[in-house]
């Protein structure tokens, strides 16, 4: 049944070669000291792995929000526009505003000089009909 082990041969091993023990020994401890400081590296990567794709997503997080301000930038901007617009005809709205007033100032300053000659005439209409007679005296020689 091929290769078997005799008994106690581990033993008659330490007994026969205490060096090779020693060796052993080194080397286990050396493996055991090897293994742990692969578990620690690995440890290390999980957690690096994680921070990465914990990155990754919050990466692909902000490029969604780039995109949304983007959106709303040009939004803002097509505002600003037609705030713009919105202003050039305020503008021409008031400078219309302002050649009414002139023009009606301008009315009003001649309705004032007409207010006298009406006055005038509608004394001159009331004299005439307090005195017929005196008629066409106000006909000939009125102003």
């Amino acid at each position: 049944m091929g290769w078997q082990r005799k008994k106690g041969a581990m033993r008659n091993f330490v007994v026969k070669n205490p060096v090779g023990v020693i060796v052993l020994a080194g080397i286990l401890t050396v493996m055991g000291f090897f293994t742990f400081v692969m578990y620690g590296m690995a440890r290390n990567l999980n957690t690096m792995t994680t921070v990465m794709q914990k990155m990754g997503s919050d990466l692909n997080s902000m490029a969604g929000v780039q995109n949304i301000m983007g959106h709303d930038i040009s939004t803002m901007s097509q505002d600003i526009n037609v705030m713009r617009k919105s202003m050039t005809h305020m503008n021409e709205a008031v400078t219309q505003v302002s050649q009414n007033v002139s023009l009606m100032a301008g009315n009003v300053t001649q309705m004032t000089g007409m207010v006298g000659r009406m006055s005038y005439d509608i004394g001159r209409g009331a004299h005439s009909f307090s005195s017929p007679m005196n008629y066409m005296n106000n006909m000939f020689f009125g102003p």
